[in-house]
């Protein structure tokens, strides 16, 4: 079942009591290296003397990163995970806490999701936007450097913890990418096939709020727009852990993977684009964002958001990551599959009609 959630400011220390109520003793605390440096990791370690620690989650974490981890919780007996980072420790450690006594690794996830041993998860974020902490998906980096999502409730953590104090010190790109990421999660779960009343709700009242809070985040920080970002990051999340994501996501892969562009900032440059495309098929729900958004008509909307991403420096062209014309037959290769959550299909000529016009 979904986590429970415990938000608000200074409410770290509610870990402990968490820790507390499942018995755990020996836990795994999975986190970069940064973290190791901070008081919130003296106090977790001061806790704990049978803690373990494990820092080598890269960006776009990697299945053999997974499964170093969760060789630690097998080999250590621990008896539960705290991941507290961004989405990538978080996808991370959510599926490494599924793997314990497993000797086969998180490849064979890709097969069948069959958790042989589970330990609780614990997670809390420190960027406000992957909504990583809250869903049952996890998004890994194959041998071949494609990006794979696994879903399962398994993945599930047993309480998110969202103290947005932990995000005070992040920095101006970091805010910004995972910022957005949460905005255009927010939008894709609006208009997704598999929207619902109560996912609408939910979706509305991020987009809104990441909207308006973000480039402030980034700008000229402070404690209520760290506040509203964290708030709309986990509020996005409640909305596509039942809807999914769409379109946008699904060429994602393709800019991260060859351009090396963050997650959120390669969401966020079609969001525009296919903010049309489904308009012109389902009207109703396209104004429904623009009316979210404070714009006259679904063009305004657009217009709005490529200034929002111009606000936070964020690429709104393809030629400013760095790719060329000649790139597009292997983008549109990547990116042809069909999210079930699409409103509707792409076609081959679709993508190209897009990438032409944000290149």
């Amino acid at each position: 079942m979904p986590p429970k959630i415990i938000f608000g400011e200074k409410r770290f220390s509610s870990l402990f009591d968490e820790l507390e109520n499942t018995g755990s003793a020996k836990p795994l605390l999975v986190c970069g290296n940064h973290f190791t440096k901070t008081d919130y990791f003296n106090l977790i370690s001061e806790k704990f003397d049978a803690l373990q620690i494990f820092t080598g989650i890269e960006p776009n974490p990697s299945v053999e990163s997974v499964d170093k981890c969760a060789e630690i919780i097998s080999s250590a007996d621990c008896d539960s995970v705290i991941g507290i980072g961004g989405g990538s420790v978080l996808d991370a450690s959510k599926v490494a806490a599924c793997l314990k006594g497993s000797s086969k690794g998180v490849m064979e996830f890709y097969n069948k999701i069959n958790v042989k041993e589970k330990v609780p998860f614990f997670s809390m974020p420190t960027t406000s936007g992957s909504g990583a902490e809250y869903t049952k998906y996890s998004v890994l980096t194959l041998p071949d450097s494609t990006k794979s999502t696994l879903r399962s409730e398994e993945f599930y953590a047993k309480t998110c913890i969202v103290d947005p104090e932990l995000t005070y010190s992040l920095p101006k790109e970091i805010t910004a990418a995972s910022g957005v990421d949460a905005f255009c999660q927010a939008v894709e779960s609006y208009w997704s096939k598999t929207a619902t009343p109560v996912t609408k709700c939910d979706s509305t009242g991020s987009m809104t709020l990441s909207f308006n809070a973000l480039a402030k985040a980034v700008n000229e920080p402070g404690a209520d727009s760290r506040h509203d970002m964290a708030l709309a990051s986990i509020t996005a999340a409640k909305a596509f852990d039942i809807t999914g994501t769409t379109a946008c996501h699904t060429l994602s892969y393709a800019f991260t993977k060859y351009y090396g562009l963050a997650h959120g900032f390669a969401v966020a440059i079609t969001l525009p684009w296919f903010l049309k495309f489904y308009s012109d098929s389902f009207p109703m729900v396209g104004n429904s964002i623009a009316k979210n958004l404070d714009a006259v008509s679904v063009d305004d909307a657009g217009e709005k958001i490529i200034s929002l991403l111009e606000l936070i420096e964020a690429p709104t062209r393809l030629r400013d990551i760095g790719a060329k014309k000649q790139d597009f037959e292997k983008i549109v290769e990547m990116s042809l599959i069909q999210k079930p959550n699409n409103p509707k299909e792409h076609s081959e000529n679709d993508l190209y009609n897009l990438l032409d016009s944000i290149f």
